[in-house]
């Protein structure tokens, strides 16, 4: 299946089409999920610790047997195969994670079950009906004749605001006390819900029995509640309706025509009929944090095992189309496939996250929308593993992969100059992997909608292609060195402005300076001259930078930042951020001027020495493309 003999004619143009299609494919189904994937983590109830290592580990698994997998099919002649393999494996990986279930419901909850954070406004509407209809409700005289096991003052919680009942007048019986506080509680379990204080101490207990009526009424509200509440706040809630309907029974409440007692007492025991079946499920998040950790495991095994299998899909196809495009003399095609990478990039985070804002229950099946980024992505994948068939091969093995890998790693550590590229890269790396992890959540936090973060990923992307035809120039004109400094102060900009957010939006402004953080910073560090001895080095030299980058520095920057981020805030994460990049400036300045730069014959005898090698196999840098928004 993979083999193509030197003789077969090829026809180019329908080669190109195909590595096109592939490569945006592919990207569309990065596009779709990597970006927001830590929001899914999230929303699973994990940490930013375990947020982190989880990333972090699944960087490092896919940083080793990528390179791996890549030597082997070629090695053994099984590209294709291995590489639909890989597709295979990504998409039930990937797939897998919607099947881990989520102890706090919010991942399978329908938003028509009224999340939490949309609870506020449907009390209102209904708090708005109440007040409207209150002519049909009389005031409230209530008989004091609760029985003797009707004190809950153990069940009373000190609140830091405590409210004062508006239509009961005090009186100094105990029984009055008591039915005060069952009405107390009622107010305050009403701002738990998301009323204002001013909102509930305008209620009448009439009018907050109506409310309750009406809510209690309402499709799905066991889910609502389970969602709000925790488990001792709803062992409080059980015993208020334990106590209302009590009191509504023996006529110690009376209401108005338009809620009949009658139908209030039938509607609250129904509803007692279902405590047990809900003290269950509270019972089951008592335990939260053991399940969550079980979860923990769970996706920090299904990741890296998965990634052992699904990493080397853009490894092989880009090496596969470089020695097609090398065997028949036709390299100038190279690196032009990277441009539909970049438009799918620029095209699907919009559309689905454009799709999940506006959508409320996913097809009817009671799915959260979020939902959508895994079935995009595996739509797309499915997609990708068609042309998998057709895409173009070559099976020549890596004859001097050892000897290319030799030169690059002696001009990079074994060189001062190459040595602080390599730091700069690293420190680069971990700051990337800050705000690519936990930039999302802060979004999330500042209730912003997932079309703004889908604008982020698009607006990342587009800014890096009029800065392609601008970093050459502005490289020449400050230098290499200079160039890396005005990169890391952008950077430092950038993540200072992130700390200091205040609303969703603002964030789109700081995207576009990723063509100076990244593009111009890629261009100084790969143009140096001292890094160019011949294409053939310059591809090991961009392997070792990206494994540097996006394999050891995202992978620790995600473990640390993580732990940052759960002790000291999200806000402080992105000072450290700043403040260690524009600390690294001057120090990366001074020794780039201290370190002896070879001279010019020294470059050209050593482009000499390894002119030989200018055949040797590619080992591009597959690692920046296949981790760069992911």
């Amino acid at each position: 299946m993979d083999k193509m003999e030197l003789t077969e004619p090829v026809n180019l143009i329908k080669s190109v089409f195909v590595c096109n299609t592939f490569n945006f494919l592919f990207a569309a189904a990065k596009s779709c999920l990597f970006p927001f994937l830590t929001l899914y983590l999230r929303l699973l109830g994990l940490t930013a610790t375990e947020t982190g290592i989880i990333i972090g580990a699944k960087t490092i698994s896919a940083f080793i047997f990528a390179p791996l997998w890549a030597l082997c099919s070629a090695k053994f002649r099984k590209r294709r195969l291995v590489l639909m393999f890989s597709i295979f494996m990504m998409a039930l990986t990937y797939l897998g994670l919607t099947l881990v279930m989520n102890v706090n419901h919010a991942a399978t909850a329908c938003p028509g079950d009224i999340p939490p954070g949309n609870m506020k406004g449907t009390l209102k509407e209904l708090l708005h009906n109440i007040k409207t209809n209150r002519t049909d409700i009389q005031p409230t005289k209530t008989q004091l004749q609760l029985n003797q096991t009707g004190d809950i003052t153990s069940l009373m919680k000190t609140s830091k605001s405590p409210l004062q009942p508006t239509d009961l007048p005090m009186t100094t019986t105990e029984k009055e006390k008591k039915v005060n506080k069952i009405f107390d509680y009622g107010r305050k379990l009403l701002i738990e819900l998301g009323l204002s204080k001013a909102e509930v101490d305008g209620l009448s207990n009439s009018d907050m029995i109506g409310l309750f009526q009406d809510m209690l009424t309402q499709k799905n509200w066991q889910t609502t509640i389970r969602q709000s509440l925790s488990p001792e706040e709803m062992e409080e809630f059980f015993t208020f309706l334990d106590q209302a309907v009590d009191a509504i029974s023996k006529g110690e409440i009376k209401v108005g025509k338009k809620i009949t007692k009658r139908s209030l007492k039938d509607t609250w025991q129904n509803i007692k009929t279902n405590l047990k079946s809900l003290k269950t499920a509270w019972t089951v998040k008592i335990t939260e944090a053991e399940v969550e950790g079980q979860i923990f495991l769970i996706l920090l095994l299904t990741l890296v095992f998965g990634e052992v299998f699904a990493s080397p899909v853009e490894k092989i196809a880009d090496d596969a189309w470089f020695e097609f495009l090398e065997k028949i003399d036709n390299l100038e095609k190279y690196g032009k496939q990277r441009i539909f990478t970049s438009l799918a990039f620029i095209i699907f985070p919009i559309i689905v996250t454009l799709i999940v804002d506006n959508t409320t229950c996913l097809f009817s099946l009671r799915m959260h929308p979020i939902s959508l980024h895994f079935y995009m992505f595996g739509g797309f994948l499915g997609l990708t593993f068609l042309v998998a068939f057709f895409y173009p091969t070559s099976n020549s093995e890596k004859r001097k992969y050892k000897t290319k890998i030799t030169h690059a790693l002696n001009l990079t550590f074994c060189k001062c100059e190459g040595l602080f590229y390599i730091l700069t890269l690293l420190i680069v790396g971990a700051i990337y992997a800050s705000y690519n992890n936990f930039l999302f959540w802060l979004i999330e936090d500042l209730h912003g909608k997932e079309l703004t973060m889908g604008l982020c990923v698009s607006i990342a992307n587009l800014a890096e292609i009029p800065m392609l035809f601008f970093s050459g120039p502005l490289v020449r004109k400050l230098g290499n060195g200079m160039a890396v400094c005005l990169s890391m102060t952008f950077l430092a900009g950038r993540t200072l402005f992130y700390s200091y957010l205040w609303t969703p939006w603002a964030v789109l402004p700081a995207e576009m300076t990723h063509a100076f953080t990244h593009t111009i910073m890629w261009y100084a560090v790969l143009s140096n001259p001292v890094f160019s001895s011949n294409p053939t080095v310059d591809r090991g030299v961009r392997s070792v930078f990206s494994s540097i980058y996006f394999g050891v520095g995202f992978s620790g920057g995600s473990i640390l930042s993580g732990i940052v981020y759960d002790h000291y805030g999200v806000n402080i994460l992105f000072r450290a951020c700043a403040v260690i990049a524009i600390a690294w400036c001057p120090i990366f300045v001074i020794m780039n001027r201290c370190c002896a730069r070879p001279s010019v014959s020294e470059i050209k005898y050593t482009r000499l020495l390894t002119s030989e090698d200018v055949n040797s196999d590619s080992d591009d840098d597959w690692l920046e493309h296949a981790l760069k928004t992911g």
